[in-house]
C-alpha cells in the first residue's frame, strides 16, 4: 500500500463527524463527489469498505472505518504540530494561532483579549472558529486548531486531561440567577412557584440546575427548555420565567424596556458557575498560546469581580 494522501484522512473524519457525504463537502468547502471520490480512493487503498450507506444519503462507519478515523485524528495532529516546528525553526512567515471559541465567550471574553495580543504581536495572524467544545476537541487533536477556549460546568465533565490533552484553568465565570425586574420574583422563596428557563435535560448547564436544586431544597418547573442563553434571557426579561446564565451572557443585554435584575439572596454560599479552560495539544508549543491563555484568564477574573 503506497502511502495515504492526508487529504483522505481528513475527508473521512469530516464525513465521520457529520454523517453524511454531503454534510462533509459543506464543512470541507468541496462538492459532494468530490468526498465521494476522497473515500473511494482510501477504501482502495486500505482494501476494505470504511462506511456503510444508509437510504437518503446517510453514512456511519464501519468498524474498521471506526479505527482508521480513530487513528488518522493521530496522524493529522501530529503533522499539524510537524508542520508548526519546522515553521519554527525556517523562522519563515508570520506566526499563525487557530483558535476554537465557544459562542458566549466569542463575543464578550475573546475580543478584548485579541486586540491585546495583536498589540503585543502585530505580525501575529489570526483564525478564530466559533465551535461548541465537544466539536472543537475533535479540531483540536487533527490539528485544525491550536487552542480550543471551553466550558465545563461539572468536574467529571469533558474536556479531561489525558495523553494528548493539556488543559489550563481560567477561572470560573458565576451563573447569576435571573428575573424580570419589577416582574418576577424578587427573592428565594418567590423562586419556589415560578417557573424556569432551562436547557434541556441531559445538558451540563440543566445536570447543574438539578444537582444545585437538590442540595437546596428546591424543585424547579423547567417549563421552557432552550440550549440558547439569549433565548433564555428573552423570556426571563419578558417575566416568563427565572433562571440561571452566565455573567458574560447577562452582561451582554442591553433593552431598557425590559430590564433585569439578579436574584441573591440564594441561600448557600457555593453558587453555581462553570470553569473556563484552555485547551491545546501537548505537543504545540505555539509562541503566542500562553500570552492569549493569560489575557483570557485576565477577562475571566473581570467577569468574577463583577459578580
Amino acid at each position: 500500500m503506497n502511502g495515504i494522501d492526508p487529504r483522505l484522512l481528513r475527508t473521512l473524519l469530516a464525513v465521520v463527524r457529520h454523517g453524511s457525504m454531503s454534510g462533509a463537502a459543506a464543512a470541507l468547502g468541496y462538492v459532494p463527489s468530490a468526498v465521494s471520490q476522497h473515500i473511494a480512493r482510501l477504501e482502495r487503498q486500505v482494501g476494505v469498505d470504511l462506511l456503510s450507506r444508509r437510504p437518503g444519503g446517510g453514512v456511519t462507519p464501519t468498524a474498521v472505518g471506526r479505527t482508521l478515523a480513530d487513528q488518522a485524528a493521530h496522524v493529522l495532529s501530529a503533522i499539524a504540530d510537524f508542520q508548526r516546528l519546522a515553521d519554527d525553526i525556517a523562522g519563515t512567515g508570520a506566526p499563525e494561532v487557530r483558535i476554537g471559541v465557544y459562542a458566549t465567550a466569542a463575543g464578550r471574553l475573546l475580543p478584548t483579549a485579541l486586540a491585546e495580543l495583536r498589540r503585543t504581536h502585530p505580525q501575529l495572524l489570526l483564525h478564530v472558529t466559533e465551535t461548541e467544545p465537544v466539536h472543537g476537541l475533535r479540531g483540536l487533536r487533527t490539528g485544525e486548531i491550536d487552542l480550543l477556549l471551553a466550558y465545563r460546568y461539572l468536574p467529571e465533565d469533558p474536556p479531561a486531561a489525558d495523553g494528548d490533552l493539556r488543559i489550563r484553568s481560567l477561572g470560573c465565570e458565576p451563573l447569576w440567577l435571573m428575573t424580570a425586574q419589577g416582574r418576577g420574583p424578587a427573592t428565594f422563596d418567590d423562586c419556589l412557584e415560578a417557573d424556569w428557563a432551562a436547557g434541556h435535560p441531559g445538558t451540563p448547564d440543566r445536570r447543574l440546575l438539578r444537582r444545585w436544586a437538590h442540595r437546596t431544597g428546591l424543585d424547579p418547573a423547567v417549563r421552557y427548555e432552550t440550549d440558547d442563553y439569549h433565548t433564555a434571557l428573552a423570556l426571563i426579561a419578558q417575566g416568563l420565567a427565572i433562571g440561571f446564565v452566565p455573567a458574560s451572557v447577562v452582561g451582554g443585554w442591553h433593552d431598557p424596556a425590559q430590564p433585569l435584575s439578579r436574584i441573591e439572596d440564594l441561600p448557600m454560599a457555593e453558587r453555581p458557575q462553570r470553569e473556563v479552560l484552555a485547551v491545546t495539544r501537548p505537543r504545540s508549543l505555539h509562541p503566542v498560546v500562553d500570552d492569549l491563555a493569560d489575557l483570557l484568564s485576565t477577562a475571566v477574573a473581570s467577569v468574577q469581580e463583577s459578580a
